[in-house]
């Protein structure tokens, strides 16, 4: 009787031990590099960042949907937080590699490359929709 109740006891604080493991898993925090040959526009924001080196970061594990925007590396203020939503696609059909999705602001008179997502490789993409400038912005449009 007593190995019975030993044997339940053990399978009892290894399945605690176990779901409390579980439990602490997060999602790895996203990070992707990229470089802007021209100068761009964020969706959602009349921020107009020069071309150059730029770093996407998933700011929280636990929100998915925000990344900061930093410029050059992290070491110093993201330049802007966007706020993303996922993009879905068949499993059959996941990007193969990661891009920057960019379509042209005809309603710029410049008509500035204007960053509408991006795809990360054998995952789902992202597309944004909203940016809001911080400190670090760089040039804003009028």
């Amino acid at each position: 009787m007593s190995l019975l109740r030993f044997s339940l006891a053990l399978v009892f604080l290894m399945s605690v031990a176990f779901g409390t493991a579980v439990a602490q898993v997060s999602h790895p925090q996203e990070k992707i590099h990229f470089t802007a040959s021209t100068p761009f526009e964020l969706k959602g924001s009349d921020l107009l960042l020069p071309a150059g080196e730029y770093v996407l970061f998933q700011i929280k594990p636990n929100d998915r949907y925000e990344f900061a925007l930093y410029q050059g590396d992290m070491t110093h203020s993201p330049v802007a937080i966007i706020r993303a939503v996922r993009v879905y696609y068949d499993l059959g059909r996941l990007p193969s590699k990661a891009k920057m999705i960019m379509d042209i602001d005809e309603s710029s008179p410049q008509s500035y490359p204007l960053l509408e997502g991006w795809t990360v490789p054998g995952d789902y993409g992202w597309r944004v929709i909203n940016a809001t400038p911080r400190g670090g912005a760089v040039v804003t449009r009028k």
